[in-house]
């Protein structure tokens, strides 16, 4: 709870400087590395952090107009190999050979000190689960929510809120970033408690990025 309301409480500050300050549109594109485990959860050891399978690398594309921004990446993990056929084909876990996702979202940023610059957005998470057999399965908020024409409604009802925040170092046209995002506890269209906006901390994930501003 205290973390919520220190979060509520840092974008009610940072809301008019975002909005008034900076410059007014800009376009850049990059390569984004992501944690796949909670790195501050006191369960996770130094060697989950350093073991290459549970990072993820993609690409992240982010424009911004009076610092009110829109953003989205796409990271890519193989799924998991759990045996071996005897032909030698691998058999993956879920029978998913490799998983697309990411997030896209709206926010805004604001200068925090000298070439740097602190961003808030809220949004969805997203994914496309790919099958061996180059079928595939596009989710939004999180796994369980599977894209069908025949449930439009139900589909659109369950996307999950999600937030952002970012810490980046900007150099000239490059930028450095640090970000954290977290789900929300389930709020959506369809389960809009109060409660539900609260972040689920214990599914942070961690991430850096590079971005080369074109704009």
């Amino acid at each position: 709870m205290k973390k919520t309301i220190l979060l509520l409480s840092l974008v009610l500050l940072l809301l008019p400087a975002a909005v008034f300050s900076g410059e007014v549109f800009s376009l850049g594109v990059g390569s984004i590395n992501q944690v796949q485990v909670d790195p501050f959860h006191p369960d996770t050891q130094i060697a989950s952090l350093i073991d290459v399978h549970n990072w993820a690398t993609g690409g992240e594309i982010r424009a911004s107009l009076l610092n009110v921004n829109l953003e989205g990446y796409v990271l890519i993990q193989q799924g998991e190999i759990i045996d071996v056929t005897e032909s030698g084909m691998p058999v993956f876990a879920d029978d998913i050979a490799q998983r697309l996702f990411g997030m896209v979202a709206l926010g805004f940023s604001t200068k925090v000190a000298s070439c740097t610059t602190l961003s808030l957005a809220a949004g969805s998470l997203l994914g496309l689960d790919v099958r061996q057999n180059f079928t595939g399965l596009f989710w939004m908020g999180d796994q369980d929510n599977v894209y069908s024409a025949a449930r439009w409604d139900e589909f659109y009802q369950n996307i999950v809120l999600a937030y952002r925040a970012r810490l980046d170092l900007n150099l000239g046209n490059f930028s450095l970033g640090l970000h954290y995002q977290v789900p929300s506890q389930g709020y959506s269209v369809a389960y809009h408690e109060t409660q539900a906006l609260i972040p689920d901390w214990s599914q942070g994930k961690l991430g850096f990025s590079f971005i080369t501003k074109f704009l």
